[in-house]
């Protein structure tokens, strides 16, 4: 410390801005890495929750009848996944049901049973645990064992590139620290190299250079003034004895005028005094008009204070009666999607179990049916608003159930999907919903020749906030020129055509050109005065009392 107090300035300021910069860079390279292992490790997690989700819902049924095949077809979705070590289900009384080991490692021992949702990391290892329920209870649960290779190698690239750019900054802020020192270091030594001339010749003509108007400038201005008042003050000792004289019979004159004004001051006194009388009298008789205004406006506070406890009561007693209401409809939504997955599941093993060819392509398409509908009370279930579905969400959804259904279509096939801030009721979300299903079920079965690749863009969008374009288009083989689409009486083409025009009352358009392109317009439903608001519903989606909500439900009650 002692040698740093005594290095030249220009060394001071240089060794000052790189600490400062080092430990900056360094404290930020720290956090950077935390934060990064952090956030490698909870997408980790996520992923291997998601993996979970889907294994629980597939697995389902082979849990409720105790069926250990369809559970290792089940499992056979993991050799998908390079990551994935083991995976172990586990029935609802802790025996294994069955289990997946990853090529090359022996059969591991059996993980000890935890009955609730956890994870935790051991040894480069993810261990995760999922709690398969239906209606409430625990059916069984899912164990995956994943290793973390992949993102050990991500993180020491992370690791290596934030070195680098460490490197790259300190060099850069070095150079630029050298460049910039002149304009602040320069103007100081100039100033010290002029004191000691100063102080060694005692030439006080000579004035500093000024570089600039900051603080340093403001110093050389001050120094220079300094040299000038020093210069001018022998001349100022010769001229003070000559006016010495004069300044003593200035001061007599001075005392004159000073006790002038002491009388006129004293008179001012008497003055203000008087005032100063009338003014607490007036004072007085204002204070005595306040008190009487406070006394009225504490009665008024009173009044106000009591309307307004019985205001909130009210508003309380509607509130408990909505959020009843709001209960009872969420128990629906997920009672029903619970009675859909089971018939999905049922379905699903009945067509596992089935030898004829015709009828597990039947229970497939009517699997993927029931579950598109099922994704709509799914996803209410989920959401806050019972009566919104995003579109997005459930277009997404529902294509990776149908990914599950027809595998090797879903790998060859790569769909695009342009949706936002598309949101239905049910009574419209759910034939939107099979009619994407049939849709993309013909893509997926006929669109293509087997092992060809291709594409498929889904579009769906507002436009002029009352009409719903929806757009699937592929680039396949397209319709056969020999088939009637508007006097076809196939069972997809007619689902199609009666699920837009009737239930959606909007109109479908089929066009062939390097591919099939089916294009579907429909209005929008604006009656549910919850999804597209009305001039009496409050901001968060309310009426603003029950009478206005009881009269906004009376006509949709007595329409047949």
């Amino acid at each position: 410390m002692m040698l740093f107090k005594d290095r030249p300035i220009k060394q001071k300021f240089l060794s000052v801005i790189m600490i400062v910069n080092i430990t900056t860079l360094l404290l930020g390279f720290t956090g950077f890495l935390f934060f990064d292992r952090w956030e490698i490790r909870q997408t980790m997690v996520r992923q291997t929750d998601t993996i979970a989700d889907i294994l629980a819902y597939n697995c389902t049924a082979a849990l409720l009848f105790d069926e250990p095949e369809d559970a290792r077809e089940t499992l056979a979705f993991v050799k998908t996944k390079p990551s994935i070590v083991s995976v172990w289900i586990f029935t609802a009384k802790g025996a294994p049901l069955a289990h997946y080991v990853r090529e090359g490692l022996g059969t591991p021992e059996m993980p000890p049973l935890i009955q609730e949702d956890a994870f935790a990391f051991k040894s480069q290892v993810l261990n995760l645990y999922k709690v398969v329920r239906m209606e409430g209870e625990t059916i069984g649960t899912i164990y995956i064992q994943s290793d973390m290779r992949q993102m050990m190698q991500l993180l020491k690239s992370h690791f290596i590139i934030a070195c680098l750019g460490l490197l790259f900054s300190i060099i850069i802020s070095f150079l630029i620290t050298i460049r910039l020192q002149k304009s602040v270091v320069n103007p100081i030594v100039d100033l010290a190299s002029l004191s000691r001339l100063v102080s060694k010749e005692k030439d006080f003509s000579v004035r500093a250079h000024k570089y600039g108007d900051d603080e340093i400038g403001f110093l050389v201005d001050a120094f220079n003034e300094m040299l000038h008042q020093i210069e001018n003050q022998n001349a100022s000792i010769v001229q003070a004895g000559n006016s010495s004289e004069e300044s003593a019979r200035e001061a007599l004159r001075l005392a004159e005028r000073v006790t002038q004004s002491n009388l006129k001051l004293e008179n001012e006194i008497r003055i203000r005094k008087d005032v100063e009388k009338t003014l607490q009298k007036h004072r007085e008789s204002l204070e005595e008009r306040i008190r009487e205004r406070t006394s009225e406006l504490r009665e008024t506070n009173q009044r106000l204070t009591e309307e307004i406890s019985e205001r909130v009561a009210a508003e309380k007693i509607i509130q408990d009666s909505l959020d009843e209401k709001v209960l009872l409809l969420g128990e629906i939504h997920h009672r029903v999607k619970n009675n859909l997955q089971v018939i999905s599941s049922l379905m699903d093993l009945t067509r596992r179990r089935t030898l004829n060819e015709e009828a597990k392509t039947v229970l497939a398409d009517a699997r993927s049916k029931i579950y598109a509908m099922s994704l709509v009370h799914s996803q209410l279930y989920r959401s806050e608003s019972f009566t919104r579905i995003d579109m997005a969400v459930h277009i997404r959804r529902l294509l990776s159930s149908m990914g599950q259904i027809y595998t090797n279509s879903y790998r060859r096939i790569r769909p695009s999907i342009e949706c936002a801030h598309v949101f239905l009721s049910v009574t419209q979300a759910i034939p939107c919903a099979l009619v994407l299903n049939e849709l993309m079920s013909n893509i997926y079965k006929h669109a293509y020749p087997e092992d060809a690749k291709g594409e498929c863009l889904i579009t769906m969008e507002v436009m002029d906030e009352k009409r719903i374009h929806f757009r699937v288009r592929d680039n396949g083989v397209g319709i056969p020129e020999d088939i009637d689409i508007e006097g076809s009486e196939t069972l997809g083409l007619k689902l199609i055509r009666n699920l837009v025009r009737k239930q959606l009352k909007g109109e479908v358009w089929f066009k062939n050109h390097n591919g099939t392109d089916i294009v579907a317009e429909f209005p929008i439903d604006h009656d549910d005065l919850l999804i597209h608001g009305g001039p009496n519903l409050t901001p968060d989606g309310r009426f603003p009392s029950g009478r206005k909500v009881a009269d906004k439900k009376r006509p949709q009650e007595e329409k047949p």
